[in-house]
């Protein structure tokens, strides 16, 4: 079974990291960030044809720009996009929000440092003492969640520049509370969520 997980997830994540060039060729925005500040995330429902892809950049001055697209795995297409803009002050019942402020919230959630979640694959699962042959072992039992949504995350942040992958951070969360990096993508999820509804 644990093999058969791990099989899985490669075949997802590979094909989820081939289509990122596909979606970005359709998009018209270059693979590589060319933004000093720049991050984009890649969030494949896994119960809809669709993928929501979140860029947010500096153009420089504290310029700042959010595009959401959406993109439909079985059109191969864009069919929807949405910009945003942040305004220096309040501009009647919109509150001007703080770009950087978000930012620098992102940063805290050590996004430029994050493994994709293969690597913490070890910290997925429950020792217990178990009996084999009549003698004492230690074996694990593993946890897998397969339905839900994965993420592909690119951010680059001066010259640090870092890519990684997870799947249904907030279910194993519940069952891992201690794993910080499951911690880390649920915070930055957190804020993207508040502050963009992704």
């Amino acid at each position: 079974m644990k093999y058969y997980f791990i099989f899985f997830f490669f075949i997802i994540f590979n094909c989820f990291g081939q289509q990122v060039s596909e979606i970005n060729k359709i998009l018209r925005i270059p693979n590589a960030l060319e933004f000093e500040k720049e991050i984009r995330i890649y969030k494949d429902y896994s119960t809809s044809e669709t993928i929501k892809i979140l860029r947010m950049y500096d153009e420089g001055k504290n310029n700042w720009i959010v595009q959401i697209f959406w993109y439909s795995k079985s059109f191969n297409s864009v069919t929807k996009i949405d910009q945003i803009q942040f305004p220096k002050e309040n501009l009647g019942k919109l509150i001007a929000k703080d770009a950087n402020l978000i930012w620098l919230n992102l940063l805290l959630t050590n996004i430029e440092f994050l493994p994709s979640m293969e690597s913490i694959e070890y910290k997925l699962n429950t020792p217990y003492i178990d009996l084999e042959k009549g003698e004492q072992i230690i074996a694990r039992r593993k946890t897998s969640i397969i339905d839900g949504n994965g993420y592909q995350v690119y951010i680059r942040n001066g010259k640090i520049k870092n890519n990684f992958s997870f799947d249904n951070a907030e279910s194993y969360l519940k069952y891992f509370p201690k794993v910080d990096e499951l911690v880390s993508y649920n915070e930055l999820l957190s804020i993207f969520k508040k502050e963009f509804n992704l």
